[in-house]
């Protein structure tokens, strides 16, 4: 009986209406999950549908109001609507295979409405907001359950629910805005933004985890041009500075490499202005200082390289002959320079470099293929093109260096990585193993030489080595021991004994007896 109550009062009292936000989804979340123990799932349906209706029933009926745009910007009015979408948005994350009916059913009767109050609301941040999340969390319940009929009538509500937003400079922002009002104004964007990715996201699920019991590319419903038609609508909304919102900037990332790794062949369907843009965003990932957004980009980097690499060994146009670039120092060339960049002269973590390996190999077969038909056409053999494309594109990065030796050495290192290890020029996974296998000993081949190159740097590392040693002597042996172990192994690894001086190695030999000992 108290249960009803609370059911009941939740239904009929206004002065829940004075609850919080959280506590206004928390509230509805909790009484449609009670459905499951009801006894069937036409129970649970129809006790959700009573729980619900009244608020499917308000806001239909405001819509339809004559008299809306005067009357939606009343705080009342306002303060019923936000209560309400909280409550849906509580109701819909709770939704489940019992309560599935019911809660598609509420959706689909407040469409219209959602699309209505958007255009009303489009200058009240935190509706537009909160009626985003109320689609969002729905979709993400139901997506999976949907048959084909009415996954056409839910993808077809969020296409015009993106065409809105965009239609209407929702997430645009001002420059004529004070830096406070432009703080909150980013903030905001960000929010929503970040929403409508997470909306995209949603409706790619459909093609992983389905429950319905026909197939939707039977009806000619096609997921992935869905998809990328949302990220052509939302990316040009979301700028570089934008993406230095973490969150945002993961979930864009996390969109994007999931979309060219599985749709990789509707990206050629984009426009030059939508497909410049979501390089230049890759671009800007690849730097990132983020480890996990620069791995979805090397991720998203490696599905578009080798799209296009099969796409040309079929005779086929690929991307850079379909309107995103067409000339030979096109993107391909253009992450393949940058990427070399990176791998040889900045900062990298380790754990980067099998992406990176993976990355770096279609990118090479992607410029060879461009260059078969030039100059280096005369060569036979794919791995003498490719060698020959590294070191034109790798002489390039080298040339910027001062030291004679270095650039000598860096050039013998770039040789080994396309001619080593029975490397052959198939994007399969044995030469993918090979390739990475390949790359870890071409930059353990560069940080020896960096440091053959100068050993002044080299006897200063080792004087800071032999004072943290010193200094710890009278700790114990055991940590002394295990220091000399580890620089034992740094010099033989990396051939430094002839750059050392004398004396420091004299030092070293007085002291190794005393740790053995």
């Amino acid at each position: 009986d108290s249960w009803r109550d609370l059911a009941n009062a939740f239904t009929n009292e206004k002065s829940l209406f004075l609850l919080s936000s959280a506590n206004q989804r928390s509230l509805a979340q909790t009484l449609v999950l009670s459905a499951s123990g009801l006894r069937n799932s036409e129970a649970a349906n129809q006790y959700v549908k009573g729980l619900m209706g009244h608020m499917t029933t308000y806001l239909v009926e405001l819509s339809n109001r004559s008299d809306l745009k005067s009357v939606a910007h009343q705080p009342d009015i306002i303060m019923s609507v936000s209560c309400l979408l909280e409550r849906l948005r509580g109701a819909a994350a709770a939704a489940g295979p019992r309560r599935q009916r019911a809660m598609y059913e509420i959706g689909i009767s407040v469409m219209n409405p959602v699309l209505l109050l958007l255009e009303v609301y489009k200058d009240e941040s935190a509706v537009v907001y909160l009626l985003l999340k109320f689609v969002v969390d729905w979709v993400d319940g139901q997506i999976s359950y949907l048959e084909s009929r009415e996954t056409a009538s839910v993808i077809d509500f969020c296409m015009r629910l993106l065409q809105l937003y965009s239609s209407h400079n929702i997430g645009k922002i001002s420059i004529s805005l004070s830096s406070t009002l432009l703080s909150e104004a980013k903030t905001e964007k960000y929010k929503d933004l970040r929403a409508l990715l997470q909306l995209l996201s949603s409706l790619c699920s459909k093609d992983l985890v389905d429950f319905s019991s026909d197939s939707i590319e039977a009806t000619g419903i096609n997921i992935s041009q869905v998809v990328f038609f949302g990220l052509h609508i939302v990316t040009p909304l979301i700028s570089l500075e934008l993406l230095k919102y973490p969150k945002l900037c993961h979930d864009y990332f996390s969109l994007l490499s999931h979309i060219v790794e599985v749709y990789p062949e509707t990206l050629a369907q984009l426009n030059s202005e939508a497909f410049a843009h979501i390089i230049g965003t890759l671009d800007f990932g690849l730097h990132h200082q983020d480890l996990e957004v620069v791995s979805m980009c090397l991720g998203a980097l490696k599905a578009l390289a080798a799209y296009n690499y099969r796409e040309i060994c079929a005779g086929k146009t690929g991307l850079v002959s379909a309107g995103h670039g067409n000339s030979p120092e096109g993107i391909f060339s253009r992450f393949l320079r940058s990427l070399l960049q990176l791998l040889l002269f900045e900062d990298y973590s380790p754990d980067l470099v099998s992406a990176a390996a993976d990355a770096l190999l279609p990118l090479i077969l992607c410029e060879q293929g461009l260059y078969q038909n030039s100059a280096l056409a005369k060569y036979e053999h794919s791995h003498v093109i490719a060698l020959l494309l590294l070191q034109k594109l790798g002489n390039e990065l080298i040339e910027r260096q001062t030291n004679p030796a270095l650039k000598s050495r860096l050039a013998n290192a770039l040789h080994s990585l396309t001619s080593s290890n029975h490397l052959a020029f198939r994007l399969d996974r044995v030469n993918y193993q090979r390739f990475r296998k390949n790359l870890n000993s071409f930059l353990g081949m560069v940080v020896v030489r960096q440091f053959a190159a100068n050993p002044g740097l080299l006897e200063a590392v080792l004087e800071l080595i032999l004072t943290v040693v010193l200094h710890q002597f009278a700790v114990g042996f055991g940590l002394l021991e295990a220091t000399f172990k580890l620089l034992g192994l740094v010099i033989v690894h990396l051939y430094l004994w002839e750059y050392l001086s004398w004396s420091k190695l004299s030092l070293l030999m007085l002291i190794t007896p005393i740790v053995e000992g």
